[in-house]
């Protein structure tokens, strides 16, 4: 629009009304400085679109008056300018059932206004073809890249609640090797006496995670709790089994997400339990060493140890409870254990 107006003040003014090339261009300037708002700030809908090819083609019929015919006659008209810019707004905006029609409109009128016949002509029909035809190729790539995107969240969706259910899974049987199969296996070795409150209480726990078996919560937003509470009631539980001596370093409280505070609690009983049934001692030790982000829980033992590489894999303890239960909150185990010296458990997690 500004190329057109600048074009028509610069030019010839041969056979022209100066009056009206001020009054169409003038208010095609206002025109476009309404077009460019309304199109910031909504983008281009049809109506926007027609409205604008109507009032260029309204301009374009009055060329007779608007226009000089040696600037037609030597193609430098810059009606010609005026109307391609609409022909490229209607195909860039709308697809070709509405853009095609508009630019005929348009062509319609430089043909009708046109003071002499002109080759220039020629150049609308073959702008409006290929702007649609470009349009429609890059539009059809987009809806096939769209369905490929498409395809590719559901399938990032369906790993996900894999995944999920996954964790659910696991969770599930290290739930069921803390409380059940613990129980059942302190029934049949003869660990503890029938009635024993510890026994009742075992069993308490093991009846609930039977009929709850829910999944933990995400670590990602989950409530803050205190590991070295955790820790020091783990402890006054596991007595008179083994009588455990806590250290908690960067204390008193040591706050991470729950689920975090849950495994490492977990796993730490779980290798309280080994020391009681494997250690042939009844002593350990427990450190909790927090250092900015992170966390470390040692679990020590100076009992029998053992080799972990002849540990079979029917038995799962150390594998379920300890290993892959840190692995689910995003922390890490490891056992180190030499038959004679003793068990180190050690327990990281670190803040991501």
């Amino acid at each position: 629009m500004a190329a057109a107006c600048v074009a028509a003040g610069v030019g010839d003014g041969t056979g022209v009304s100066r009056g009206w090339q001020v009054a169409a261009l003038g208010g095609m300037a206002v025109w476009a400085a309404f077009f460019t708002v309304v199109t910031v700030r909504g983008g281009l809908g049809l109506p926007l679109v027609a409205a604008d090819s109507a009032l260029v083609a309204l301009v374009m019929l009055g060329q007779a008056r608007l226009v000089p015919v040696s600037m037609v006659v030597h193609e430098t008209t810059w009606a010609i300018m005026l109307a391609s810019t609409a022909i490229y707004v209607a195909q860039l905006a709308l697809r070709p059932v509405a853009g095609l029609p508009l630019a005929a409109v348009v062509i319609a009128a430089y043909i009708a206004g046109v003071p002499v016949a002109t080759s220039e002509i020629r150049i609308l029909f073959v702008q409006a073809a290929v702007v649609s035809a470009m349009m429609w190729l890059l539009r059809r790539g987009g809806r096939r890249a769209d369905a490929i995107v498409a395809d590719r969240d559901r399938e990032r969706q369906r790993a996900m609640v894999e995944a999920t259910r996954r964790v659910d899974e696991r969770h599930h049987r290290l739930q069921m090797h803390d409380s059940v199969l613990a129980t059942l296996t302190m029934v049949a070795s003869g660990a503890v006496q029938s009635g024993s409150p510890g026994l009742r209480e075992g069993a308490r726990r093991a009846l609930e995670v039977m009929e709850e078996c829910s999944a933990p919560p995400p670590v990602a937003d989950a409530p803050l709790a205190d590991l070295a509470d955790g820790l020091e009631r783990l402890v006054a539980q596991a007595r008179p089994a083994v009588s455990v001596d806590l250290t908690v370093i960067g204390g008193p409280c040591i706050d991470v997400p729950a689920p975090v505070a849950s495994a490492i609690i977990g796993s730490a009983r779980e290798a309280l339990r080994n020391v009681a049934t494997h250690a042939g001692v009844r002593k350990a030790s427990i450190c909790a060493v927090r250092r900015g982000d992170s966390v470390k829980v040692d679990v020590v033992d100076r009992g029998s140890g053992f080799d972990p590489a002849d540990v079979p894999d029917a038995r799962r303890g150390i594998r379920y409870s300890i290993v892959e239960r840190m692995a689910m909150v995003g922390g890490t185990a490891t056992v180190r254990s030499r038959q004679g010296e003793g068990t180190v458990v050690t327990l990281r997690w670190t803040r991501g």
